[in-house]
């Protein structure tokens, strides 16, 4: 009998998968073959038109299709807070959400501070430059925390080393490899990219843009909600570490809200709607109620913080200013990732220290 109902199981989650998949992919072929939009449009208002709100719809029933697959008669149970870090996460979460609420305050009320943050050389870039800069040395401190102290495998630790070229040269590109700070001529090989200027990412800005937002969304949004669904991934001594745990969801997740001139891209409203719900994923199988509140607090700030960019279409003065914020609010998500695998192996460390010293 057992074999039968995870097969029926099996069966059922295979084909809402399927159909899920089908949905999103007749949305591609509607954006090629009807309206023959491309790809990856650049730079485009939001298209209200009866034809792209069914194609929202048809997005968003795709994504929950899917989601339904994977915890097809499913009830995991899961906590947000870890005992040993639980000040560690709620501060994270908080100064996020806070954060947010500061710039979408901005956007409504003071737009001309908000377009002046957005600008290139200002703060914001500046800051992600620094916070993905910080995510290299966390990671280089977590390596030589770990290296030959503690039983994390050497596959891992060979991954941080990728973490820290990945996001080294993500900081360079920020800064144009310091380019402007320096004030040096750009090279012949480089004047056919976009802005002309030393980055590699301009050559192709659209892929490289998409395959980012996508990339950050799967790895801090979609990785530790498949951490709960399949214990496996929590378990496992290669991948406990890599995997994001589930309250650095939350934080990815306000990503997720900071669309407007990408709005039309169907890889971001699958970002944005597969964001909303994860989330109440979270909120449904979360058995604490203080957390259960944070979640749906923050679904709702998601909700209404993508709605005001889309509505509020005069209070822009450059089509892609959003975008800037959720080039903020990535690598953001990426240093609380770093520093929350740093303190996971410190803990081991410290832990493993006192054992050996009992010992003697």
């Amino acid at each position: 009998m057992r074999n039968e109902n995870n097969q029926s199981f099996n069966i059922t989650s295979f084909f809402l998968f399927l159909m899920g998949g089908i949905g999103i992919l007749s949305v591609i072929a509607l954006d090629q073959y009807y309206w023959g939009s491309p790809i990856f449009p650049v730079d485009t208002w939001p298209d209200f038109s009866p034809d792209h709100l069914w194609r929202s719809v048809i997005i968003f029933l795709s994504i929950i299709t899917i989601f339904f697959s994977l915890i097809w008669k499913k009830r995991p149970k899961f906590i947000l807070f870890e005992n040993n870090e639980k000040i560690f996460e709620q501060f994270s979460i908080a100064g996020t959400i806070i954060l947010s609420i500061i710039f979408l305050l901005l956007f409504l009320f003071r737009p001309v501070a908000f377009s002046i943050l957005s600008f290139e050389g200002e703060l914001l870039e500046e800051t992600q430059f620094l916070l993905f800069l910080s995510c290299s040395l966390v990671f280089l401190l977590s390596i030589l925390k770990s290296w030959n102290n503690l039983d994390i495998p050497k596959y891992t630790q060979w991954v941080f080393v990728l973490f820290i070229f990945i996001f080294f040269l993500i900081a360079m590109e920020e800064i144009s490899w310091f380019q402007w700070i320096l004030m040096y001529e750009t090279p012949e090989m480089f004047e056919a990219n976009l802005q002309g200027e030393v980055t590699i990412h301009n050559f192709a800005t659209e892929y490289f843009e998409n395959i980012y937002y996508f990339g950050s969304f799967f790895f801090l949004v979609l990785m530790p909600f498949m951490r709960i669904l399949f214990p496996y991934f929590s378990n496992n001594n290669y991948l406990r570490l890599l995997i994001p745990r589930p309250f650095i969801s939350l934080i990815g997740a306000i990503a997720c809200a900071y669309n407007f001139d990408m709005w039309n891209v169907v890889f971001m409203q699958i970002v944005f709607f597969g964001a909303i719900v994860v989330l109440f994923v979270y909120f449904i199988f979360n058995v604490k109620r203080s957390e259960r509140f944070l979640i749906i607090y923050t679904i709702f700030l998601v909700i209404v913080t993508q709605a005001s960019f889309l509505i509020n279409n005069e209070n822009y003065y450059r089509i892609s200013e959003v975008t800037e914020y959720k080039e903020f609010f990535i690598p953001l998500a990426f240093f609380i990732y770093s520093l929350d695998v740093f303190i996971q192996i410190n803990k081991e460390y410290l832990h493993k220290k006192g054992m050996i010293i009992k010992n003697n």
